[in-house]
């Protein structure tokens, strides 16, 4: 995809993985010093050591987002990119539905819940959103998926208004 100047570029936000990423540290510090005191004390520590590894896995998670600086939305005139997500660019012909969320503002907040057909989402690699996923399967019963703007750089609502210089296309446009 050529980019140009109606390109919108999204990526993992910053600022909310320094801070994810300051907690999970916290969380790790906490269980470290848990299963010291457990092992001073001559206690049985097997419980402990289960909250270390749960707090060491979460911190791995949390420093590989922490380290991602790859695109996780790409709006053009192609269509909408979404890589590790969909091999191609989704095209604006499949896109059907476009709903903006509300969300926890204080946490960037905001969702973009995306419908496509059914054809275009059975090849979605749809992530989870307890591993920290950005873009997520919406449940329900008409297909598409959820872009989460609590983890991106860019505000959902400036995403939906990227999307709509270029959606609907001309052909299913409706008519004014």
């Amino acid at each position: 995809m050529a980019l140009d100047l109606k390109t919108l570029i999204v990526r993992r936000s910053r600022g909310m993985a320094s801070l994810n990423l300051i907690f999970a540290s916290g969380v790790f510090g906490l269980a470290v010093a848990v299963v010291w005191q457990a092992w001073q004390q001559g206690e049985s520590f097997g419980a402990s050591l289960l909250f270390l590894a749960i707090a060491a896995f979460w911190g791995v998670l949390i420093g590989q987002q922490f380290r991602d600086t790859e695109p996780k939305v790409i709006v053009g005139r192609d269509g909408l990119e979404l890589p590790g997500v969909a091999d191609a660019p989704i095209a604006w012909a499949k896109v059907e539905e476009l709903a903006l969320g509300t969300g926890i503002r204080a946490l960037g907040g905001g969702r973009l819940d995306v419908y496509v057909d059914p054809e275009t989402y059975s090849k979605l690699k749809l992530g989870n959103r307890w591993m920290g996923d950005l873009i997520v399967r919406r449940p329900g019963t008409k297909p598409g998926f959820t872009i989460l703007g609590a983890g991106l750089d860019t505000k959902p609502r400036l995403v939906f208004e990227a999307i709509r210089r270029h959606w609907p296309p001309a052909e299913t446009a409706p008519k004014e």
